[in-house]
């Protein structure tokens, strides 16, 4: 998580505790989240490349995927829920590391002797391309 998304969460979380007394949640509730943000984005402003920095964000989904099971359970606090669910789903998103996408990296293909005249050690060829090229005048040819 970069500092800048830490920022945004810390003024998150003191304006949760700001406004915790009109917020369609009991205010037990909404104090703790509150105070949740603040203490994630202090743990990560204190130590930007920390495990909380790398894998705070699974706090995040963890969150989201309770809030989903709430609205499916309770109709009286499904609105609450899933609007929590997307904002949590959104400071997930933030706060996810660049690179840690859960897969390998796409590989580039490389370039096989038969495909590619270069790398034969011959020069590559620029010409007409297409239906209308004639034989002998393509990109491949010798």
């Amino acid at each position: 998580m970069t500092r800048g998304v830490a920022a945004a969460r810390a003024a998150w979380g003191g304006g949760v505790l700001v406004v915790s007394r009109y917020l369609p949640v009991p205010r037990k509730v909404a104090l703790a989240l509150g105070f949740r943000h603040l203490a994630q984005a202090a743990a990560v402003l204190r130590r930007p490349a920390g495990v909380v920095a790398r894998w705070g964000w699974t706090v995040d989904v963890l969150h989201s995927a309770s809030m989903l099971v709430l609205a499916a359970a309770s109709r009286r606090w499904r609105a609450a829920a899933l609007a929590n669910a997307v904002v949590a789903a959104g400071w997930a998103r933030a706060a996810r590391p660049r690179g840690e996408s859960g897969h390998r990296p796409r590989r580039r293909a490389a370039a096989t002797p038969e495909l590619d005249p270069a790398a034969r050690g011959g020069p590559r060829r620029r010409g007409p391309a297409g239906p209308l090229a004639g034989p002998g005048t393509g990109p491949g040819a010798r």
